[in-house]
């Protein structure tokens, strides 16, 4: 067990790494910029507080999905640790309105880095071995029969995948022409 927890977490610690330097020297414009008319990003609602739009990808999402931005993005991996990390770990689920988002890409890799070693990272050091294999539980709906090992696995796949999204957004923002 002590091999397969130590194989899962480094993946995931290799990933973290890769995700940081792709993020490296963001600025605010690249944060908040949007590739294409209609995309889902974050917004300032009329108090002030950073909303995303689509619910943050939980809800049913339009066809074709709409293109996120950087912000987006990075809000949806963050909201993925805090909600799947709160649900494996603590038993409980939240909401959208439980997640404090940021406009900024300062206050946004703050928030990403926050939810992956706090919401996800520490706690899956920490699992207990049988809690590995245990049902995921309640909070995870029509997958709570499913070992907690397939949900923490779907975590990295969604990491892996989005974490990508946000190297191709990097790739395009530089190659912009201004009209």
């Amino acid at each position: 067990m002590a091999a397969m927890r130590t194989s899962i977490t480094s993946v995931f610690d290799d990933v973290w790494q890769r995700t940081q330097h792709r993020l490296a020297g963001l600025t605010d414009d690249e944060y908040l910029w949007e590739p294409a008319p209609g995309g889902w990003t974050l917004r300032a609602d009329a108090e002030g507080r950073w909303r995303m739009d689509g619910e943050g990808g939980g809800g049913p999402a339009p066809d074709p999905v709409p293109i996120s931005t950087i912000a987006w993005r990075m809000g949806h991996i963050g909201l993925m640790f805090i909600d799947f990390g709160t649900r494996l770990f603590h038993g409980r689920n939240i909401t959208l309105d439980d997640v404090e988002f940021f406009g900024t890409a300062a206050a946004g890799t703050e928030f990403l880095e926050n939810a992956y070693r706090v919401h996800w990272r520490e706690p899956l050091g920490r699992m207990a071995d049988e809690r590995w294999w245990e049902p995921a539980g309640a909070p995870f709906f029509a997958f709570a029969d499913r070992p907690a090992t397939d949900i923490v696995l779907h975590v990295l796949d969604e990491f892996v995948h989005h974490a990508a999204e946000l190297g191709v957004l990097r790739d395009l923002y530089p190659h912009l022409t201004v009209a």
